[in-house]
């Protein structure tokens, strides 16, 4: 038998945080604890207004699942038949794998067989914002490997032009939130070119994307609104050459490594994202680092007080710290 716990936990943010569709000042989440003779598996999700989430909307569709996890009814390979993928499944996956690491006294490393590492790449979010504060954080976070802009269609001459002179040598993403529409893409194509763009991120409204068949444009392009799990997969192939795989959309770890897999086989690229959370929300994506592309894991970045023992972010890296438990082993709680 299992005991299941929700609680939803509101984090505050140490600045706004802006994209092309909206701004937030703390990031909303749901940790759910899985317990089993007395060990406890924990997993968090970022329910998202854009996919039709809600706190309490998620709240609900674990509590409808508690009967049968708390019976053992449901496990890691059952749980997508009785769930959507979304932030609910995500939570209580990772659960789960958590659990399994703490009842087999091992890291996730281990029952993956991935070698952990000891620090990986980072990546810094530049929120949208005006022109001059967005170069100012440029400047301030120039440590990092990668820089991700965000922006909308305005003042994308003077944005990536400046950022791209303080940053030669700098991995730099684009991520418009479906901000553009084919004729904003396009037309913008030579400045793209021009400042060296590795990677443009949902450039229009998913409902939009059959305007990107058959486009050869000289940037690749990453698809996260339009991508959730490996049912997506065959549709943003002939439109996307880089997908981005996050654990909200996925419905949580398992569905992941199955994603990883697939992708390969379309030639497909692929970032590791993530929601505006703490650092329990990260730790489950790492152990597919070596298949990533793109790593932009900087969600904690933004926490004002992440968890105790989180992520840590130095000269632009994410350290990996020695095994205490489960997925990074951080004790975090």
């Amino acid at each position: 038998m299992s005991n299941i716990q929700i609680k939803h936990i509101s984090w505050d943010l140490n600045k706004s945080f802006n994209i092309s569709r909206g701004s937030k000042t703390t990031a909303e989440t749901i940790e759910v604890q899985i317990e089993s003779n007395n060990f406890y598996g924990y997993g968090e999700c970022v329910p998202y207004k854009r996919y039709n989430e809600t706190i309490d909307s998620v709240t609900s569709e674990i509590n409808n699942l508690k009967p049968d996890i708390e019976k053992g009814n449901i496990n890691l390979t059952n749980l997508d038949s009785f769930l959507k993928n979304g932030a609910a499944r995500n939570a209580i996956d990772c659960a789960m794998w958590d659990l399994e690491c703490k009842i087999k006294n091992t890291s996730i490393w281990k029952l993956m067989g991935v070698t952990k590492p000891t620090t990986l790449p980072g990546s810094y979010t530049v929120v949208l914002d005006e022109p001059e504060k967005m170069i100012e954080d440029v400047s301030n976070h120039l440590e990092f490997p990668t820089l991700k802009l965000k922006v909308n269609k305005n003042d994308l001459h003077q944005i990536l032009t400046k950022t791209r002179e303080l940053s030669p040598n700098k991995v730099l993403i684009v991520d418009a939130n479906e901000a553009f529409n084919i004729d904003d893409l396009k037309s913008n194509a030579d400045l793209f070119v021009k400042t060296k763009i590795d990677l443009i991120e949902q450039p229009l409204l998913s409902e939009n994307d059959n305007e990107l068949k058959g486009l050869n444009f000289p940037i690749s392009l990453c698809a996260d609104e339009s991508f959730h799990d490996s049912s997506d997969l065959a549709k943003v192939a002939h439109k996307y050459n880089t997908i981005n795989i996050k654990l909200d959309k996925t419905g949580g770890l398992s569905e992941a490594v199955k994603i990883v897999e697939e992708a390969k086989k379309l030639d497909l690229k692929i970032m590791l994202g993530c929601m505006v959370s703490s650092s329990l929300s990260m730790l489950p994506l790492l152990p597919l680092y070596k298949n990533a592309d793109f790593i932009d894991l900087d969600g904690p970045c933004f926490i004002a007080n992440d968890r105790k023992n989180g992520l840590i972010y130095e000269n632009g890296m994410m350290l990996v710290k020695e095994d205490l438990v489960v997925f990074v082993c951080f004790d975090l709680f």
